[in-house]
């Protein structure tokens, strides 16, 4: 029996095992290695790869072919999902930069603290030098919880904006950052916002060379060579998100083995039952507009006789297309994968129309 050589679950951690997303990577760099650093937006739907991404970026291989000056910057990773409360996030920053900071004066970590607070932080960040710390926040959608308010988001910016030592925050989440600022009372006015770039980062689908490598080379490591019609196979049904595509070609890969293709409606109708608790997130987390945009392009309606703003139809079908569920051909609009498309229509009520396959 043959290993499978795709990642399907855990994020990607050898670099190796990361396939596309240069263009995200190259917008990432960009903008934290500008005259003066700031901070970034990651937005993606839940398994789009946004904690792969962060710590894709962070490998120093990699930083290192953006990054003419990599040892001026310190990346420090946060899982906000970890965190239970502001004074939880403040004393795991300052753990990790205590470490950090020995790592690089040699004094090894002796200076810890058993209560911290965003002062001590503060004080911390002032012996970084003119070293630029990059905060990788992941999970930050962790805001919504009571714990966190306003009051979080102000000290953020507050820590952000002194002048004697340079610190930027990338956050991922699926929230954008207005809306999970709507969510813990800030104000749209508020000038947390000011010291992000103004484009978001979304981790959208793969482009077809960044698909095609994502399948041929894993299954080429094992002895088989992925052909054209594989690559469509596992695109019409997988979409192209990595962790679908994936997911896709791991079932198909045994098939392959024997020269064959594995029945297209067996395997949309098992796995659009084993992702169902991520389409039914997806689904939770949509507002009305996109819910109905989704319902008018699987069912091939126009999106012009929806019963809203225009202005509204239009930001959804936007924010759609940049989180891999439909594309863009012309002034067309389609399902990106066949699971998905299969889900809304089967497993979720709110759909009608018989399942494509």
């Amino acid at each position: 029996m043959i290993r499978t050589p795709y990642t399907v679950g855990p994020p990607v951690r050898p670099p190796a095992d990361f396939f596309g997303r240069s263009r995200q990577a190259r917008q990432f760099f960009d903008t934290l290695a500008g005259s003066q650093v700031q901070c970034v937006s990651v937005l993606g739907l839940r398994r789009a790869g946004k904690t792969s991404f962060l710590q894709y970026v962070a490998y120093p291989q990699l930083a290192a072919k953006y990054l003419p000056d990599l040892d001026r910057y310190i990346f420090v990773y946060i899982d906000m999902s970890a965190c239970q409360s502001p004074a939880d996030f403040y004393m795991r920053l300052y753990r990790r930069l205590v470490s950090r900071l020995g790592a690089l004066t040699g004094n090894g970590t002796t200076r810890l603290l058993d209560d911290v607070d965003i002062y001590d932080v503060e004080s911390l960040l002032y012996e970084f030098g003119g070293r630029r710390v990059i905060i990788l926040m992941d999970e930050f959608d962790q805001l919504r919880m009571s714990a966190f308010g306003q009051e979080f988001m102000t000290g953020l910016r507050a820590l952000a904006s002194v002048w004697d030592y340079e610190l930027a925050y990338v956050t991922a989440s699926y929230w954008d950052l207005f809306r999970l600022g709507n969510f813990v009372g800030l104000p749209h006015t508020s000038p947390f916002y000011n010291i992000f770039y103004p484009k978001a980062i979304y981790l959208s689908g793969l482009n077809p060379d960044e698909l095609e490598e994502l399948i041929r080379v894993p299954a080429g490591r094992v002895g088989i060579a992925a052909d054209d019609a594989d690559i469509a196979y596992i695109r019409r049904i997988g979409g192209s998100l990595p962790f679908f595509v994936q997911a896709t070609a791991a079932v198909w890969l045994p098939h392959k083995i024997e020269n064959r293709l594995p029945n297209g409606k067996e395997v949309i109708q098992r796995l659009a039952s084993e992702m169902s608790p991520y389409f039914e997130q997806w689904w939770r987390n949509f507002s009305d507009v996109e819910r109905a945009v989704l319902a008018q392009v699987i069912d091939e309606k126009p999106i012009e006789r929806l019963p809203f703003v225009e202005t509204e139809v239009d930001e959804a079908v936007y924010r759609l297309i940049n989180y891999g569920l439909i594309i863009s051909t012309g002034s067309n609009l389609w399902s990106d994968s066949a699971l998905f498309d299969y889900w809304l229509r089967v497993f979720n009520g709110r759909i009608t129309g018989s399942s494509r396959t």
